[in-house]
């Protein structure tokens, strides 16, 4: 997106804020009505009945047009209406509200005594003053004052009140100062108004930048806990797990047999695609979530089994050997021929007096003694059992 194009949509977001806070003060339009009913009372009489009932009529229409549009923007509609089209309309609502109350003060004004010409003032001043915060979107402050200070200056010039050209001056006078101070605080609020928005858009890039930090920082994490080839934890994680493991386990070192003669057989895709399935037989035998698989690096492989008995491990040790061994069977197309581990089993009991060095040794060592037995086997130390394949 260009330069020209971020700063018109901002604009565009800014005249938004704007409209949203001018109408927040919508309400107060009810005031009008009953300022003008005040205006009406003080004025009464027969000979200006019809006068008074049309300026209540003008006025009340303008704030009860303006009421409906508050609602309406509340709820949305209607839908297709930019900021740029409500200001233009909230223009032509405050151009309403001061002409109808600056006519109807310049009329009224030669027709009162001075009492009611006080009454009928104040009540202008106090539209001005209750519209003050209107500065938000100072076009529509203009004119709505500026209207209603051209009606009281008119009409206290033709009145016959004591001192009426000097109050027309005056309020002359005041209209230019209430513009100026308007216009000012109007400029400050709207920068203010920029500010939070940029502030909004720079917490928005914050926030998708620490996503995708955080994305990236996860990605960063698999790859460095994880075997990219099977998916499976690698040593660093398989060291971790251990080191946190306290009770029973035991930890069993699988390497696939042979493996180094099914490589330069068949290739090192089909080798590739041999031990992703061997890692899968390694996952499938043992509990989710609850075990860890690892792969060491090449061919060999690494399972911790937890909270279980030596009888129990050693059992699922020889679930990992048999699974293996049918892999062949079960996916022949992607198993070019039997495949067998020969596994090295090490247990610590609940005393906790190995350490997990010791274990590696102890179950690099059955290893060591699975191969030299004749491999396609699990063997431990500890009382120098081994099962053969059947």
């Amino acid at each position: 997106m260009s330069e020209a194009m971020e700063h018109d949509r901002q604009e565009v977001d800014v005249l938004a804020l704007q409209m949203d806070a001018l109408y927040k003060g919508a309400p107060a339009a009810a005031l009008a009505v009953f300022g003008a009913a005040v205006g009406v009372i003080a004025y009464w009489s027969p000979e200006n009945r019809t006068m008074l009932l049309l300026w209540f009529a003008g006025v009340s229409a303008v704030a009860l047009f303006h009421l409906t549009t508050a609602v309406l923007r509340h709820w949305g509609l209607p839908k297709s209406w930019t900021s740029v089209a409500w200001s233009h309309l909230v223009k032509g609502i405050y151009t309403g509200a001061g002409l109808s109350w600056g006519i109807g003060v310049a009329i009224l004004l030669p027709h009162g005594n001075e009492q009611q010409a006080l009454v009928i003032l104040c009540l202008a001043m106090g539209a001005v003053t209750c519209t003050f915060p209107v500065i938000v979107y100072a076009p529509a402050y203009g004119l709505f004052q500026i209207s209603i200070f051209l009606g009281s200056t008119y009409g206290l010039a033709v009145s016959n009140l004591e001192y009426g050209w000097i109050l027309a001056i005056a309020a002359g006078l005041l209209s230019v100062v209430l513009q100026i101070i308007a216009y000012s605080m109007g400029r400050q609020m709207v920068l203010a108004l920029r500010l939070s928005q940029e502030n909004r858009l720079l917490v928005d890039k914050l926030a998708e930048r620490s996503m995708a930090l955080e994305a990236v920082n996860r990605e960063l994490t698999v790859q460095t806990l994880t075997d990219p080839l099977t998916g499976l934890a690698n040593r660093r994680q398989l060291m971790s797990f251990m080191r946190r493991s306290t009770g029973r386990c035991a930890l069993l070192i699988v390497d696939v047999d042979h493996f180094k003669s099914y490589n330069d057989t068949f290739g090192h895709g089909d080798g590739d695609i041999c031990l992703v399935l061997v890692a899968e037989a390694l996952q499938h035998s043992v509990q989710q979530g609850v075990d860890l698989v690892a792969r060491q690096g090449g061919e060999e492989f690494a399972v911790v089994l937890t909270d279980l008995s030596e009888d129990r491990a050693f059992d699922v040790a020889e679930l990992i050997r048999s699974n293996v061994q049918s892999l062949h069977a079960a996916q022949p197309r992607k198993i070019r021929r039997t495949v067998s581990v020969s596994i090295g089993f090490a247990y610590r009991d609940a005393e906790l007096h190995k350490t997990t060095g010791d274990l590696m040794a102890e179950a690099d060592a059955a290893l060591y003694e699975a191969k030299n037995s004749g491999r396609n086997r699990v063997c431990m130390l500890t009382d120098r059992r081994d099962l053969a394949a059947g």
